[in-house]
């Protein structure tokens, strides 16, 4: 009988052991689930860091933000020169000196404290393999506005005007090119790696169809470098190759640019709150569903200054750059003692005028059939959507009241 309730205790402290065991091999599991998965799953927005990368440094950050229920993406240009305290370091520099290719968890949090997201993936391509993946989808699109010659027979470059059509190495060529007079970080090089990211996306969107293929799936992945296994790495892409290209866009961090030790540094403005505000905007605009009369386009803006401030237009204008607005030219408006901001609308949607009234927290908005002042009611030539004459009530971010 003894032997009889031993043998069952000990069976009973056996099966608790099993259960425990298979109930954290479940939890264990459980928590290990993709993250990737969970996103799609849950209808949230993937954030992705795509790292280009030149002699293990790297030369371009680009952050996408993808909704895949709507398809609209959001792509967010990352200065390499952005200026902030490193605390590991104990002093102020360039971002791009946390980068340590694949093991750069420092770079990937700094990046998320300035735009106040998280992004849970991170892919970076070298140049080499930027170019292999512009061949693997045959070539890229490009618009070059003015035609490049170079006769350097060390670096040649010869690039005509106009839409063209680039294969790999022509194309990473026209993305990193600069000539002997030019800065490493002038506004002609960023735009150019900016069209070429862009030409990129939209590339593979043509070119969807191809990952689909076995073979083309292997190699693709062999040219990104990522923590993802192969298989997350090409679902990621798989996904952006459905994105809405007419909406595809790109916005760059601003700043002010001081020289810090000898070194060029961009320090966001208003110490990154704006560019937080201008990204949440961004996120609410790829998840809105049924937009109604809102149109798929950028808008345009004019900015003048109606006040004695020196600079005021100028840094407005940059102001309106950075939430997506095109700003066709900046300047003073016709007099310099306007009380108040206002907005005058020609787009005929007021809605999208209510909205760049939102951006400053301006109240007075009219349209171009109530404009009192004659010279801007004779004008034909008018083209931007709306002109925002700023007032004594603007401080530089928002109108006062």
């Amino acid at each position: 009988m003894k032997r009889l309730n031993f043998d069952s205790s000990i069976m009973l402290m056996i099966l608790i052991i099993l259960i425990v065991l298979v109930g954290g091999i479940g939890i264990y599991i459980f928590s290990k689930t993709d993250p990737l998965e969970e996103i799609l799953s849950d209808e949230r927005v993937m954030n992705i860091l795509l790292n280009i990368e030149q002699d293990k440094k790297v030369i371009g950050s680009y952050v996408v933000l993808y909704y895949p229920p709507t398809k609209r993406v959001s792509v967010f240009d990352i200065p390499i020169e952005t200026g902030l305290i490193i605390k590991s370091l104990n002093r102020v520099d360039r971002i791009d000196v946390l980068y340590k290719g694949l093991e750069s968890p420092e770079y990937i949090k700094e990046i998320e404290n300035l735009l106040g997201i998280r992004i849970p993936f991170s892919v970076t391509i070298t140049i080499t393999n930027l170019e292999k993946i512009i061949d693997l989808i045959e070539g890229i699109h490009l618009f070059i506005p003015e035609k490049v010659e170079q006769y350097n027979p060390q670096i040649p470059m010869l690039f005509p005007s106009g839409f063209v059509k680039l294969d790999g190495n022509k194309a990473v060529a026209y993305a990193t090119y600069t000539l002997d007079k030019d800065d490493p970080e002038t506004e002609a090089l960023i735009t150019r790696k900016q069209k070429t990211i862009i030409a990129l996306l939209t590339g593979l969107n043509e070119k969807r169809m191809l990952l689909r293929d076995p073979k083309v799936r292997a190699f693709f992945t062999s040219f990104i470098s990522t923590k993802l296994n192969a298989e997350s790495t090409l679902r990621i892409f798989q996904e952006l190759t459905q994105l809405d290209v007419q909406r595809l866009a790109m916005q760059r961090v601003g700043g002010t640019i001081k020289q810090v030790s000898g070194k060029t540094l961009l320090f966001p403005f208003y110490d990154g709150v704006l560019i937080k505000e201008i990204v949440k905007q961004a996120i609410s605009g790829l998840v809105r569903q049924g937009e109604g009369e809102f149109p798929d386009r950028v808008f345009t803006v004019e900015v003048l200054n109606g006040t004695p401030s020196i600079g005021l237009a100028r840094n407005t204008s940059e102001l309106l750059k950075g939430f997506g607005y095109d700003v066709l030219s900046y300047g003073n408006a016709d007099r310099n003692d306007y009380e108040k901001t206002i907005i005058i609308d020609r787009s005929k949607y007021p809605e999208v005028a209510q909205a760049l009234a939102d951006v400053i927290k301006c109240k007075n908005i009219t349209t171009s059939n109530n404009i009192d002042t004659p010279e801007m009611s004779q004008d034909l030539n008018y083209s931007a959507d709306f002109t925002l004459i700023i007032g004594k009530d603007f401080n530089g971010r928002y109108v006062t009241y």
